[in-house]
């Protein structure tokens, strides 16, 4: 899936011999500990341990990535009436959810569990 930014508005098309968004790509890596910007990059199989993952608004990729322990943060403008960016946000929701599977039972809530957190049946980026 190509990347998605938060306020994904439609934008004018692309004029011949304009320039296009390049993408730093992070292949296989692993963050620990880190603050990582997401935005303007581009993330395959790569795994964060407690880091806090910074989204602002501008696109991204991810593709088979794993979180454990992340916290993530969250620039973006949700302009009123727009789907897109609110499928862009589900998203980051979708891909905390994942992050959260990884879990032992009634972890991190004194044996509670998690609250709120229901298993996610479909991919982020499928």
């Amino acid at each position: 899936m190509a990347g998605i930014a938060c306020n994904d508005a439609p934008r004018p098309r692309r004029r011949e011999g304009t320039a296009r968004m390049l993408l730093t790509k992070h292949e296989g890596e692993s963050f620990t500990n880190q603050t990582v910007y997401i935005s303007g990059q581009a993330f395959v199989r790569c795994t964060f341990v407690a880091c806090t993952l910074v989204l602002r608004e501008t696109v991204y990729y991810m593709e088979g990535c794993s979180f454990d322990r992340c916290n993530w943060h969250l620039d973006c403008v949700l302009p009123w009436g727009s789907p897109e960016s609110l499928a862009a946000v589900q998203v980051v929701i979708n891909l905390v959810r994942q992050g959260q599977e990884n879990l032992p039972q009634n972890a991190g809530n004194g044996g509670e569990g998690t609250p709120g957190a229901t298993p996610s049946s479909a991919t982020p980026f499928a």
